[in-house]
């Protein structure tokens, strides 16, 4: 599970540093993985991981939120994606694209993925808290 804070920890922090010259070329949509593959294989990595708890509300209504479900596996599954993605752009488009597609889905998607699961997997590693079967 270290290795996996230390890779997330990274990806957030590589965002703030990446540049790129944003054109509007029409470029080719990348392949699609199969979601389900790619999360079974997540899923026996990371076998200890489950589903966790995440505030509705961060800011507002301060111990009053609902309370929803994380899913540490959907989590690193859909960051996974979004990478393969970047990868896949880095290869076949251009540099540019593939680095203004990293930024995009990070903060339109998998920044939120990252932060609950960093949370989660810091209080497993504190010791604070186990993972409840669902």
């Amino acid at each position: 599970m270290l290795r996996l804070r230390r890779l997330l920890d990274q990806l957030a922090l590589l965002q703030h540093d990446v540049s790129y010259a944003f054109d509007d070329r029409d470029y080719p949509d990348t392949p699609r993985k199969d979601y389900q593959i790619l999360r079974e294989l997540v899923s026996s990595r990371f076998a200890d991981l489950g589903h966790y708890n995440v505030p509705a509300l961060v800011t507002q209504h301060v111990a009053e939120a609902e309370m929803h479900v994380g899913d540490a596996i959907d989590d690193i599954t859909d960051i996974a994606l979004d990478l393969y993605d970047v990868q896949w752009r880095w290869k076949n488009t251009r540099e540019d694209d593939a680095l203004w597609y990293f930024t995009n889905s990070y903060f339109t998607h998998w920044e939120e993925h990252a932060r609950d699961l960093q949370l989660c997997l810091q209080r497993l590693a504190a010791g604070h808290e186990e993972i409840d079967a669902f």
